[in-house]
């Protein structure tokens, strides 16, 4: 309590109080300390990191994901499918692969391109109509589901229902997985693959 006025009416409150006081203001010190002495550093790395940046050109875009060739193989050779287009690639949340849930959110803001479904489609999905689809299960095996769209009040989503539990059980999907969703078209009808990573 050295430079502290103490007050008789003190309680052991306020004692605490003045304690947690000078804790800062030391606190306070030391990191402007620590900042001014990293200061130093900090400018001379950034000097260096300017003047490497300067060197390289700046064009590195990340890969455009690619189909695998063996599912690829598969919906070509064996469905008859064509314009297979990536909608999302993600995470998957434990929301995602809670028994309780029984869903996989696909949200507007991670979609690579809308493209994929024709104007009658987006109609009906509109209409709260659920589009019948088939999806190629990373263990190749097909499957119905129901794909949706549903209107949250920030933002909307994709949505696949109706045997996504048993998807998930099947392929031992997991929340922190990172999975592909594809469509691709078996003559006109809308047809997915999703692709664990």
């Amino acid at each position: 309590f050295k430079n502290t006025r103490i007050q008789p009416e003190w309680t052991a409150m306020d004692y605490l109080l003045e304690v947690v006081r000078v804790d800062q203001e030391k606190m306070q010190e030391q990191t402007f300390l620590n900042e001014k002495k990293n200061g130093r550093l900090k400018r001379k790395r950034r000097i260096q990191e300017e003047n490497s940046k300067n060197k390289r050109p700046i064009t590195s875009y990340p890969p455009k994901p690619l189909m695998p060739e063996g599912l690829k193989q598969h919906i070509v050779e064996n469905m008859g499918g064509s314009n297979c287009v990536l909608v999302i690639q993600k995470q998957l949340f434990f929301s995602d692969v809670n028994p309780q849930a029984s869903r996989l959110l696909i949200p507007f803001s991670q979609v690579e391109s809308h493209e994929f479904l024709n104007e009658s489609e987006v109609e009906r999905l509109k209409n709260k109509e659920a589009i019948q689809a088939c999806l190629v299960e990373p263990s190749m095996e097909e499957t119905d589901i129901n794909f949706k769209w549903w209107d949250m009040r920030k933002n909307s989503m994709y949505v696949i229902t109706t045997s996504w539990n048993s998807i998930v059980k099947n392929n031992r999907l997991k929340a922190e997985d990172v999975v592909q969703l594809w469509s691709f078209r078996v003559d006109s009808t809308l047809c997915f693959a999703l692709q664990k990573l």
